[in-house]
């Protein structure tokens, strides 16, 4: 009974066994089976490049009507620049040559632009000149004393341009008295000259030489071609002026006579204004007698007096003249005038001079005048005087004076009408920015 029992027990043990084997086997199972199973796990992948990808698609929804900021104001578009015209200019300056009628090269000739105005240079010693580039395509004349100005030329760079100066001219003529008889020596000057071309010609004006032959003949050569007015001067006679004269290139304008009339005497006695002692050896001269500064008459002398004698003053019209002592104050008389009398008389005071003062003192209208293109313009005025008080401004055109139109009158002829007595009038006809006035003045003592 005991071994029954005991192999029962064995066989439920080994059983139990079994069963729990098979439990164990069995749980996973069933776990596995009743249990929900995880979403599988991939492996990460890689996108694509974006711009490998098809755009996105817009989203399809109904249409809005958004108000958008409005859009702030675009600056404006800057200016085109002006079409700029390509010459000639670009390649390099103007170069070219100047000669002489003759053909040689004209050492230090003045070549420039005339249309466009503004560029200009000098020759050098073989007649070679350069101009800027911007002169490319101008009208360019050449100008050296004593021949004419080149006939205008355009120029042009990257060429060799030739500028040929004309012959110069002459002026033959003579000098005579007012009865016909040769006057054998005198002093002949260049009182006004206005070229032909464009040239300046400094130097000129004013150019004077003496004369001598029995005849009172003479020939100027030499002559820019242009207008000239000449003066000849003798001693006891007063200046006297040609007719205009044309000088043509190449040619001698011939037949000028100039006719030298008979002067007057000017006498008086220059004395101290303070104590009236008489003022010993002061200068007598005659004053802007001519545009020129030439004439012949010769200056006097006063004596232990101090009475003078000047021979040559002009018979008949205004003249002026200058009085001078080193310790004095230079005065200039005007508004004289012999009247057609052999002699007339004027008695001048002197004031002495005063440390760092004025040094000149005259009767007239206080302006200073000068001649530009055959205009006669005012260069400037006297502070205080009688021109400025009226207005008068340095650059202002004298038109007329006292109803006389100043292109009919020389420089000098002018001066003196100017001046004058002081407390009469003169009336000016005055041009200024295309206007023309006339204005009375008074004329008075002028301290400069």
């Amino acid at each position: 009974m005991a071994d029954i029992r005991t192999a029962g027990e064995q066989r439920r043990a080994w059983l139990s066994a079994a069963l729990l084997s098979v439990a164990l086997l069995v749980m996973p199972l069933l776990v596995w089976l009743l249990l929900p199973r995880p979403s599988p796990v991939m492996p990460l992948r890689r996108e694509p490049a974006a711009a490998l990808l098809p755009p996105p698609q817009p989203e399809l929804t109904a249409p809005r009507e958004v108000e958008a900021p409005p859009a702030p104001p675009s600056p404006p578009a800057p200016p085109s620049p002006p079409p700029r015209e390509i010459t000639a200019a670009s390649v390099g300056p103007v170069r070219g040559v100047v000669l002489d009628p003759e053909g040689h090269p004209s050492a230090g000739a003045v070549v420039s632009c005339r249309e466009p105005p503004g560029n200009s240079a000098s020759a050098d010693a073989e007649g070679r000149f350069e101009l800027p580039a911007e002169a490319d395509g101008c009208t360019a004349t050449a100008a050296q004393p004593p021949y004419g100005d080149a006939e205008p030329t355009r120029v042009a760079a990257g060429r060799d341009n030739v500028l040929r100066l004309l012959a110069a001219g002459a002026i033959v003529g003579e000098v005579v008295d007012p009865s016909g008889r040769p006057v054998e020596a005198y002093l002949l000057a260049i009182e006004s000259f206005t070229p032909a071309g464009s040239g300046a010609h400094a130097g000129v004006n004013g150019r004077a030489r003496k004369v001598s032959d029995p005849g009172g003949a003479f020939r100027w050569d030499a002559l820019a071609p242009g207008r000239y007015v000449l003066t000849a001067s003798s001693a006891g006679r007063p200046p006297a002026r040609s007719r205009a004269v044309d000088v043509e290139a190449g040619r001698a304008a011939e037949r000028v006579r100039i006719v030298l009339p008979q002067g007057a005497t000017l006498r008086g006695r220059v004395v101290d204004a303070a104590s009236r002692a008489p003022v010993v050896e002061a200068q007598v001269e005659l004053d802007s007698a001519t545009s020129s500064g030439a004439n012949a008459i010769s200056l006097a002398l006063t004596d232990a007096n101090g009475d003078y004698e000047l021979e040559g003053v002009p018979a008949s019209g205004p003249f002026s003249v200058r009085v001078r002592h080193q310790q004095y104050m230079a005065k200039i008389v005007s508004g004289l005038d012999a009247r057609g009398a052999q002699s007339t008389r004027v008695d001048v005071e002197l004031r002495q001079l005063d440390d760092g003062g004025a040094r000149e003192e005259l009767t007239g209208i206080g302006a200073m005048l000068s001649l530009s293109s055959g205009r006669v313009i005012i260069a400037g005025v006297v502070e205080g005087g009688p021109a400025a008080s009226a207005g008068l401004l340095a650059g202002d055109v004298i038109a007329r004076i006292d109803g006389r139109p100043t292109t009919e009158l020389p420089l000098a002829d002018c001066i003196q009408r100017l001046r004058g007595p002081a407390g009469t009038v003169v009336t000016v006809g005055v041009e200024r920015e295309g206007r023309t006035l006339d204005v009375t003045i008074r004329r008075d003592v002028v301290v400069r």
